[in-house]
């Protein structure tokens, strides 16, 4: 990618330019369906303003603050086209992982600011050992945004030694960075929901990385700074969930329109007057703003033990696991109200709402907002110790 970044896109949070790509992103929405990928106005846009970096250092154009103005990045961007959220979201898990590089390493591989990544914590690749580092090879499934991508972040087995050959007690797993040169897409993501993700699989056949290019959630964090002291795991939900709020926000505002749009003379009510539409607009709004709120006090709490420097709580933990799963639970249920008291307009693709209900649908089957993480937070509350590794990485 070769943007050039203009002066009006500098120094603006993330979450205020997210609401410059709002229109952006709506304007492109049939052409990021039908490419299956994100339109070139809105990559453009996203690398202006440095959304896909937000994780990485200051230095590298990530945000090191609150991130809590993520959160309000993806709900924004999900309310007007999920597919870009989901982007954006999966950037942010890419260059998470930066973190565990060296500092020569990060400078390296992050050092071109209109880069873009992709990622797969699957364990579906091979990494054998040989001097100097690893020879990668394997099929990845589901890699969000791998046409745009530059570089790519995965997880493989490493064999060889006494390594053992398969997944199970003594596997050793590591995250590889490899350069698109050595990837190859094939088309399969032929998808309703997130369809714009182009989420298709990867391929990959002995390809090199280096020593310094492999790492694991184990290794070494030589910058520590409050950003990176932050848990993967809950801060990834919580991005999800946050996504999930952004398309509640979009079914509300288009049922919204719809209801002042058909404001007709006569006798005969109108959409507004019907009682299932009032009543459910009102149960969203109210349910929009409850978990919201609960969503970014837990994530703001967080933010705060790791600026102070100290070591969260299990409970503090299953707060931000579970305002996530519930946030993302309450959207998906209600958008499918909204969805039914719409009527047969639901069923037309000219409606944001038709496309919203595909849309939470696939963000919800994602494994970090499943309901047994609402098993693990609970645990937590009654005393007993989360057993899921992720609950504390």
């Amino acid at each position: 990618m070769s943007y050039t970044k203009s002066s009006d896109t500098l120094k603006i949070k993330p979450s205020e330019a997210a609401k410059d790509i709002y229109k952006i992103a709506l304007a492109n929405r049939e052409l990021s369906e039908n490419s299956r990928k994100l339109a070139p106005e809105i990559i453009e846009k996203l690398t202006d303003y440095e959304l896909f970096r937000m994780a990485l250092p200051k230095h590298l154009g990530g945000i090191e603050d609150n991130p809590v103005e993520t959160l309000k990045t993806y709900e924004t961007l999900a309310s007007a086209e999920t597919s870009v959220a989901w982007i954006v979201w999966n950037n942010h898990l890419a260059c998470t992982f930066g973190k565990f590089l060296n500092k020569t390493s990060i400078n390296e591989i992050y050092k071109n600011k209109t880069d873009i990544y992709a990622n797969s914590t699957r364990p579906e690749g091979f990494a054998k050992i040989v001097p100097d580092g690893y020879m990668v090879s394997g099929r990845w499934t589901l890699v969000s945004g791998c046409e745009l991508a530059d570089w790519f972040v995965l997880r493989c087995l490493v064999t060889g030694g006494d390594l053992p050959t398969n997944l199970g007690p003594g596997a050793k797993l590591k995250l590889m960075y490899v350069p698109k040169k050595f990837v190859k897409i094939i088309d399969t993501w032929n998808v309703g929901g997130l369809r714009g993700t182009g989420s298709h699989d990867i391929e990959i056949e002995e390809a090199f990385v280096q020593e310094s290019y492999a790492v694991d959630f184990e290794s070494t964090v030589e910058n520590n700074t409050a950003y990176n002291r932050l848990p993967i795991g809950a801060i990834n939900a919580s991005g999800c969930a946050a996504m999930s709020l952004g398309l509640l926000k979009g079914a509300i505002d288009e049922l919204t329109k719809m209801c002042l749009d058909r404001v007709t003379p006569g006798k005969n009510p109108d959409l507004r007057d019907r009682l299932t539409v009032q009543t459910v607009l009102a149960k969203a709004n109210s349910a929009l703003a409850a978990n919201r709120a609960q969503l970014h006090s837990s994530v703001s709490t967080l933010w705060e033990e790791s600026v102070n420097e100290n070591i969260y709580t299990d409970v503090q933990l299953a707060d931000v696991w579970a305002a996530s799963c519930e946030a993302a639970t309450a959207a998906r249920f209600l958008i499918s109200e909204i969805y039914a008291v719409a009527g047969t307009s639901s069923l037309y693709t000219k409606f944001r709402i038709e496309r919203i209900h595909r849309d939470v649908h696939a963000v919800l089957q994602h494994g970090i907002i499943q309901p047994h993480w609402m098993n693990q937070a609970g645990m937590a509350y009654v005393g007993l110790k989360p057993t899921a590794a992720m609950f504390r990485i």
